[in-house]
């Protein structure tokens, strides 16, 4: 019996990507990569970063915020739609994609922030705050100690 279900598990790893479900990719930080013929990247931590100009190439761009406006990571994020779909864990504050002009289903998932479902339009960037996440916030020049 154990043989049987050691199999069945085996077959469904093998069959599932075939089934045409999307594999989510982990994303390596300001390194563009193709996920599923998208060029995505993971991006976003520092402003020096944030004011690349590379950036701008990228027609579709999400960016994750706080209550107060604090950048969040770790999201994994779905996109769907004009025949792509395409599924990313990324730990930045920035999901950037090169796709083409329409609309898409987006679905995203920030850890002890929530999920989320927006449509999104291309070219667009959309900003997603989830009120329920981000730490403490303090005053320019100074720095909180714990």
């Amino acid at each position: 019996m154990r043989f049987r279900h050691k199999t069945a598990i085996l077959f469904a790893t093998l069959l599932l990507p075939a089934a045409g479900l999307a594999q989510t990719a982990a994303l390596n930080e300001d390194q563009p990569m193709m996920v599923n013929g998208v060029e995505t990247v993971c991006t976003g931590t520092t402003t020096d970063t944030r004011a690349d100009p590379m950036w701008r190439e990228y027609p579709f761009h999400l960016e994750f915020a706080g209550r107060d406006g604090q950048y969040l990571g770790d999201e994994t994020v779905n996109v769907s739609g004009n025949g792509h779909s395409v599924s990313v864990h990324c730990g930045g504050p920035w999901v950037l994609m090169k796709l083409p002009s329409g609309t898409y289903k987006v679905s995203i998932d920030v850890p002890e922030a929530g999920h989320r479902d927006v449509t999104m339009h291309t070219p667009g960037r959309v900003v997603l705050h989830f009120p329920n996440a981000g730490g403490e916030v303090t005053p320019s020049g100074k720095v909180a100690v714990r």
